[in-house]
């Protein structure tokens, strides 16, 4: 299957000198969490995505040309597979479709997903761990999380713990989009200020919840109408799955582990990252059941600290890790450090298991 096949030939764009507000209004009308950006003669000059506008303090008269993401771009004839990595690379919801650079289509991670076969694959294999929020938090609390751990979603749950819900990007968009009275004169408080103390109960929609075990293939349909799915269990978020942890299942696979890594644009940085996590991952291969690959994520904050995110994809399921750094390296060392820990621990108490079965206590 080609990406002409798939992809959404339905453009709306904006321009680099167009508005914050006015891209608000744009994803808010149209349901969207991209807009492509192009000059006055159509050429394509970027993307901006709803998640951006989340982790700063946007104000409404700035300029697009402040969020504007350089990305890879994919042709009509590209397959599935390279459509896939590109936007596994990029960790970007969508790719723009271009010829002779003018924007004719889009792909999201959404469209591709769709189009695969998961076999036997389980949702235990790709869900990430849930970052939740209680709904009687505000929104400023909200935007808070997103921004630490870099997230676009939170299931929403009660006091008790129960999912109630969940809220996303798009809609906290829908909210900063709507006119609001400046609660005073300064520029950039009285509206934010105002929306921060939304509650989170208001803004909640329901979720699409499954529980562990259950088969990819008989739930990845719910992703036309969904941007994610809820892991439950006794009616508790224990995961959240998205349509780009579908993708990464179907990257390619070499014979052994495949590491991939995304965001990074300096190569020196990449390799040397590499080289840590291919050395790792060779030392707890009989640590852990069959990995099949490790997807790495890289970003450089504002501070000047890299922080690393990582996914390590085995035949049991998803084991996950976080860390932070001065340079990609020292966090990458954090991280496989992380990593070492928990896959200890882990094996520990398979063995200890396993110990118990063979050699049960006696009964008194």
């Amino acid at each position: 299957m080609k990406v002409s096949e798939i992809m959404i030939n339905k453009i709306i764009s904006l321009t680099l000198d167009d508005s914050v507000a006015k891209a608000l209004s744009v994803m808010h009308n149209n349901n969207i969490n991209q807009v492509p950006l192009v000059d006055n003669n159509k050429n394509y000059k970027g993307m901006i995505f709803a998640k951006d506008f989340l982790l700063v303090n946007t104000m409404p008269e700035a300029k697009l040309k402040t969020f504007v993401s350089t990305t890879p771009v994919l042709g009509p004839s590209y397959g599935i597979e390279k459509c896939a990595q590109l936007i596994v690379a990029t960790g970007k919801r969508a790719l723009p479709v271009l010829e002779n650079n003018k924007v004719i289509g889009i792909v999201s991670e959404t469209d591709v997903a769709l189009t695969a076969d998961f076999g036997h694959a389980i949702i235990d294999e790709v869900m990430s761990g849930a970052i939740v929020i209680e709904e009687d938090n505000t929104l400023g609390v909200g935007l808070s999380k997103i921004r630490r751990y870099n997230i676009s979603r939170l299931p929403v749950i009660n006091l008790n713990g129960i999912l109630q819900g969940v809220i996303n990007a798009l809609d906290i968009i829908k909210i900063l989009a709507t006119p609001r009275e400046r609660a005073t004169k300064s520029p950039g408080v009285g509206t934010m200020s105002t929306i921060r103390e939304v509650k989170i109960k208001d803004l909640t929609r329901r979720a699409v919840s499954v529980e562990r075990g259950t088969k990819i293939n008989q739930i990845s349909g719910s992703f036309r109408r969904n941007e994610e799915i809820v892991v439950v269990g006794e009616k508790r978020p224990i995961g959240i799955v998205t349509p780009k942890d579908l993708l990464e299942l179907i990257l390619p696979k070499d014979s052994g582990p495949s590491i991939h890594m995304a965001h990074l644009e300096n190569n020196e940085a990449r390799r040397e990252i590499e080289e840590e996590m291919k050395r790792f991952v060779k030392k707890i291969q009989g640590k852990l059941e069959n990995i099949h690959q490790v997807v790495i994520y890289v970003d450089k904050h504002k501070t000047r600290k890299y922080s690393i995110r990582a996914r390590m994809i085995t035949a049991a399921g998803v084991v996950e890790a976080k860390a932070v750094g001065y340079d990609p390296l020292s966090a990458s060392k954090e991280l496989i450090s992380r990593f070492d820990r928990r896959i200890r621990s882990e094996h520990s108490q398979k063995v200890h298991h396993k110990h118990q079965r063979e050699y049960p206590s006696p009964i008194v």
